[in-house]
């Protein structure tokens, strides 16, 4: 059995559907809503609990093979939280720990970078057999726009439109991580995953209106901006959990249903107060308690001053060899997505 820690996100989500096919999985989840999604993607067994709790996860690793944490995203916990799952794995006898970091931890700058590094530090100190996977940032990632993208014709985010990244499609991700998990010769290695060369928001603009046939811009908003729109979207987020706590993800599950990933095109139907507001804040936002709004916006911005300067780049030729087969490209992910899109509508 394969334990999938954190999968009640996009990532988890993926992973278990893929990795159900191939093996037994066990999901833990912090929600007990999450369960019937991930007992309809594949799960045989699902542990809903708080990943801070010793003895919950404990009983999470009781009869899995291997695990493949995934720690929620900029969690301020994430090193104490690793130091509990590796120690809960290294008492259980857990095969293969495969741990889902990110592309370039050793950067310093952004906070959520470096604990990932320091996490990593620990599992090579506890003597597990293990694999990380460092993934660059999600082509998926560009969904939170998609509103913007198709009826204004305008790509924004909050740095230098000219800065480059590479990019990786989360669905080659998950084939990444049923190859490390179900094939031999994968233990003790690190794997940068990024599925393009370096290209700039520019570029991306310029592929999405060769697809979409229609033009689109890279535009950058200024930080600042940035921060008054996720505050305030934040203080609404608030209010909203002291009046119905679950109103918030019952919302984005319904969305998600009927146009996947498109919250941000409801706020800005809905609110002038939050235009074209990162569906990925928000939902991370309800899916965490209240308070954890600033130290989030506070490591977005450090991470968005972080890419203003440098990008993030990385090189395919690991992921090409891994998946035998090249990665998918920006222009295959968007063909992909504007054919999901049209079957559903």
């Amino acid at each position: 059995m394969i334990l999938i820690t954190g999968a009640g996100g996009k990532t988890g989500r993926t992973l278990v559907k893929t990795l159900s096919k191939v093996e037994s999985v066990c999901a833990f989840v912090h929600r007990e809503e999450h369960v019937s999604m991930m007992k309809s993607l594949g799960a045989d067994k699902v542990i809903v609990g708080d990943i801070h709790n010793e003895s919950v996860i404990r009983s999470a690793m009781q009869g899995a093979r291997s695990v493949y944490h995934i720690c929620p995203n900029m969690n301020p916990d994430e090193t104490v939280i690793g130091k509990l799952v590796i120690g809960e794995a290294c008492k259980t006898g857990v095969e293969h720990f495969v741990y889902h970091s990110v592309l370039h931890p050793q950067t310093e700058k952004m906070k959520h970078h470096w604990q990932k590094l320091r996490v990593e530090e620990m599992l090579f100190e506890s003597g597990l057999p293990f694999t990380i996977l460092q993934p660059a940032p999600y082509m998926q990632n560009l969904l939170a726009s998609w509103g913007s993208i198709t009826e204004d014709g305008v790509l924004r985010v909050p740095y230098s439109v000219n800065s480059k990244f590479s990019f990786v499609d989360l669905e080659d991700l998950a084939e990444t991580a049923k190859i490390v998990l179900t094939e031999p010769n994968h233990l003790n290695a690190i794997y940068e995953l990024a599925g393009t060369l370096p290209i700039s928001h520019v570029d991306v603009a310029k592929i999405l209106s060769r697809i979409l046939n229609s033009p689109v811009r890279a535009e950058k908003e200024e930080i600042e901006n940035w921060r008054l729109r996720a505050e305030r979207s934040e203080r609404f987020l608030r209010a909203q959990s002291k009046r119905a706590p679950e109103m918030s993800e019952r919302f984005l599950r319904a969305q998600s249903k009927r146009a996947p990933e498109m919250s941000e095109h409801f706020l800005r139907a809905q609110s002038k107060r939050a235009p074209e507001m990162s569906e990925h804040f928000l939902r991370a936002q309800s899916k965490r308690a209240p308070e954890m709004g600033g130290y989030t916006i506070e490591n977005l911005i450090k991470m968005f001053e972080y890419y203003d300067q440098w990008g993030l780049m990385g090189n395919p030729n690991v992921s090409r060899w891994l998946l035998k087969r090249e990665p998918t490209s920006f222009e295959i992910f968007i063909g992909r997505i504007v054919q999901e899109r049209d079957a559903t509508h």
